[in-house]
């Protein structure tokens, strides 16, 4: 009898070490095909990418959207982990230097383009005006270049309200992540109507998963990316992700003319 209940006990035990919640603050935005976390049910690249990290690990995650200021400065109490996050961010959100951070090798390469009408696509900073962003995110290498060159960055809801009012030329161009741009476009049914600017600032930037409470978790994240590297790949490509500029597919020139058209 005395076997039978530590047997019990210890499979218990067992259990719980291994089947722990956690909670990952994301952005509350329709950030598709990296993820959209405004829609009834949640998707993208980074939720299939957990589903497939919880089935390996035996750990259970669950997704909290929050406001992207509020996400960056102050969920720690709320959440386990952060996605998506950068070092480069840091000096830009207001956060305490002294906050130690883990941060997780890179989960996906992002593009971070500078999406700008056909025929603006050869426009340089010494004619560049006004640049359509998504509030609460750093353009950082836009943030550099500011000040040495006169233009404005104007803070919009959304990917989709950089994109509109770049194509409407209410704006010069949109700070949207390439594969963000070419979905919303498609979406849209506006395809190639932008198209990234060849001079204007571009950056091709890592996400990570961070946090500040679970340095093990993090290590344990970083050996999932590595021995299942043939799903994950699998992964991007179902999602058609690219993630670097030589990859990039270039519009098909009938394409590219209706577009100057239309405008």
């Amino acid at each position: 009898m005395r076997f039978v209940m530590m047997l019990v006990f210890s499979s218990c035990l067992c259990w719980s070490v291994q089947a722990k919640t956690y909670v990952i603050g994301i952005e509350e935005l329709d950030y598709y095909p990296h993820y959209d976390f405004k829609s009834v049910q949640p998707r993208g690249y980074i939720f299939d990418l957990i589903q497939l990290y919880s089935q390996w690990s035996g750990d259970e995650f669950i997704f909290k959207a929050l406001p992207v200021k509020r996400l960056y400065k102050d969920s720690d109490e709320i959440t386990d982990f952060v996605y998506p996050d950068n070092r480069a961010w840091q000096p830009h959100l207001e956060i305490d230097p002294k906050i130690v951070k883990h941060y997780s090798a890179p989960v996906i390469y992002t593009l971070g383009a500078t999406m700008v009408l056909p025929q603006k696509q050869q426009m340089t900073l010494t004619s560049f005006k006004v640049l359509a962003n998504i509030h609460g995110f750093s353009p950082t290498r836009w943030l550099e270049l500011k000040k040495q060159h006169k233009f404005q960055i104007l803070d919009v809801p959304d990917a989709e309200s950089a994109l509109r009012m770049t194509i409407r030329g209410r704006v010069d161009a949109a700070s949207v992540e390439y594969n963000v741009a070419m979905y919303h476009l498609q979406q849209m049914k506006q395809p190639w109507a932008l198209l990234m600017a060849e001079h204007l600032p571009f950056t091709n930037l890592a996400f990570h998963l961070s946090s500040q409470k679970h340095p093990d978790q993090i290590r344990r994240f970083n050996k999932f990316l590595i021995e299942e590297q043939d799903k994950i790949q699998q992964l991007k490509q179902r999602y058609g992700l690219v993630e670097y500029r030589e990859h990039l597919t270039k519009p098909p020139l009938d394409q590219k003319v209706k577009a100057e058209i239309r405008q």
